[in-house]
């Protein structure tokens, strides 16, 4: 993202999913199919994350919340359309053309990168040099040869002291570009991935909250049926009515909630907060009264809200805080840190659950994982309670406040 543009890196990600899915169309074996669907598509979509959101952000200043809205809005209809579509493909064309006729679909995306187009550079204003009279020119004049002379003699007498110097200071000289040579290695590393980013502990906080809280929202979502049919004793149609009004609630929530937020002005923090806060105390009033359906109806109800708060204000966190210029990069590291928790924490819970051999203490283990990230932000500061309007940024090192207030007043200008 340093050396492409936001469009170019679209060009890429999404024809490298358009590639992977017409690969899985012809894969006849597991390994293939690995290799086509999870490594292909995914690179190409974790390609494309970026780049859009790097596009949303840098068109969205002041109204970020309501176009993130509708983005993810209109990214929730997906999943509920496109299974109908699919099981239409697929009485109709067989599995390989249904993936065919799915990559034809996944090519508009080549139509919608070309949409992100950058902004222009403002043209550099030339500048208008007045006439100088011949008696201010002649002290200038005068000024510059005194200057150079002083130059001259200041060179004459380091070269001189440098003939004097012992020759063990050009032994380490060579030292000190040996070790520069063996270092210069990582610290490209470091300044192209920017893991300068690393050093802001209060980032490390929010990332770390963040990634804990996604594994246990994303485990209980995709245990929510098996929970119902252990706790409710729900049959599938029962199941499936409740699912429905979750996605129903999820969808509201996301249209709705951050249209509410921008005109109360909370922060994308206290409002991810609140979803963390909804998703606990629905699974504490399913795992404690989770018999009866009228109880599970208000439970799908708190849960989809939560969901779909969660969903727009969670992309939301990590560009309100760092610079639009070090976005690529935050985000980055945040996806490899999501990656890496959700490797580690993620069996846990299948461990609580079979060592309890019941879904309630999972249950309670995915609330306190949730927890854990509302008190990480809450020691912090990441988030007061009581306070809505708290604005935090990561500001640029060497820069001093009022510096960053006129950068930032010239980047929303």
């Amino acid at each position: 993202m340093k050396r492409f543009s936001f469009r170019q890196v679209a060009y890429f990600g999404s024809l490298t999913v358009v590639l992977g899915i017409c690969a899985s169309a012809f894969a006849v074996s597991l390994p293939t199919l690995i290799i086509t669907y999870c490594v292909i598509i995914g690179i190409g979509q974790g390609i494309i994350f970026p780049a859009t959101t790097l596009a949303l952000n840098t068109y969205f200043r002041k109204k970020r919340k309501v176009a993130m809205s509708f983005s993810v809005t209109l990214t929730g209809l997906g999943p509920i359309l496109m299974p109908l579509l699919i099981d239409v493909l697929l009485e109709n064309f067989a599995t390989t053309g249904a993936l065919l006729i799915l990559a034809g679909i996944a090519s508009h995306s080549l139509v919608g990168a070309s949409l992100l187009k950058p902004f222009e550079k403002q043209k550099e204003i030339p500048l208008v040099t007045k006439p100088i009279d011949a008696s201010r020119q002649k002290k200038l004049h005068n000024a510059e040869a005194n200057v150079e002379s002083a130059i001259q003699n200041k060179l004459l007498s380091g070269e001189r002291n440098k003939e004097e110097e012992p020759s063990n200071h050009y032994s380490k000289t060579i030292e000190n570009d040996v070790r520069n040579e063996r270092f210069s290695f990582f610290r490209k590393i470091v300044a192209n991935m920017d893991l300068d980013l690393l050093r802001d502990n209060r980032y490390i906080i929010i990332v770390i909250g963040m990634g804990v809280s996604l594994v246990a929202e994303t485990n209980f979502n995709a245990t929510i049926p098996f929970v119902l049919t252990e706790l409710a004793n729900l049959d599938r149609t029962s199941i499936a009515t409740v699912m429905s009004i979750q996605a129903a609630a999820d969808i509201t929530g996301r249209l709705c909630i951050p249209l509410l937020a921008q005109k109360t002005g909370w922060t994308c923090r206290n409002l991810y907060v609140i979803s963390l806060l909804g998703s606990t105390l629905g699974r504490t009033i399913l795992s404690t009264w989770g018999n009866t359906y009228v109880v599970v109806i208000g439970v799908a109800l708190i849960v989809g809200l939560a969901k779909g708060t969660k969903a727009v204000f969670q992309a939301l966190i990590i560009p309100d805080y760092v610079p639009l210029e070090r976005l690529p990069a935050a985000s980055g590291i945040q996806m490899v840190c999501n990656g890496i928790l959700s490797i580690s924490v993620g069996p846990i819970i299948g461990l609580v659950h079979d060592s309890t051999d019941s879904y309630v203490g999972a249950l309670y283990f995915t609330s306190f994982l949730s927890l854990t990230c509302v008190f990480l932000w809450l020691i912090g500061g990441l988030w007061t309670p009581g306070r809505s309007k708290n604005t935090l940024k990561l500001n640029y090192p060497g820069l001093s406040e009022e510096q960053e207030n006129s950068r930032e007043k010239n980047i929303t200008a």
